[in-house]
């Protein structure tokens, strides 16, 4: 698999994490019949920032963009390679298309399965 084949996958699978975290402890908060209502801000924010770590530590080798504002924004400050150093991937239209893809493919599976939970 190539390196942006690679980032693909880590940014789909990072995503996807991200939001299944995210959305399942506001979902716990949040509904009636679950141990963990009305547990507060506090609860939702530190799962919040779980599920962002674990996302970023799943998608560590594509740089871990998880947002297409952050890939957008790399390339609008002039971003030239996406990844981390050990496998870098030139940034073109293709790439960012790409990423973009991946988070939002792996933004609606992390929902469908928050949905189906």
């Amino acid at each position: 698999m190539d390196n942006l084949g690679i980032d693909f996958l880590s940014e789909l699978v990072g995503t996807a994490l991200l939001v299944l975290l995210g959305c399942s402890v506001v979902a716990n908060v949040a509904l009636i019949r679950t141990k963990g209502f009305n547990g507060g801000t506090l609860m939702v924010n530190i799962g919040w920032g779980l599920a962002v770590f674990a996302g970023v530590i799943v998608s560590y080798a594509s740089g871990a963009h998880l947002n297409p504002a952050v890939t957008l924004g790399l390339v609008a400050n002039g971003a030239t390679t996406f990844g981390s150093a050990a496998t870098p991937v030139d940034v073109n239209a293709l790439t960012v298309i790409a990423y973009i893809g991946a988070q939002l493919i792996g933004a609606i599976i992390g929902a469908v399965f928050v949905w189906l939970a």
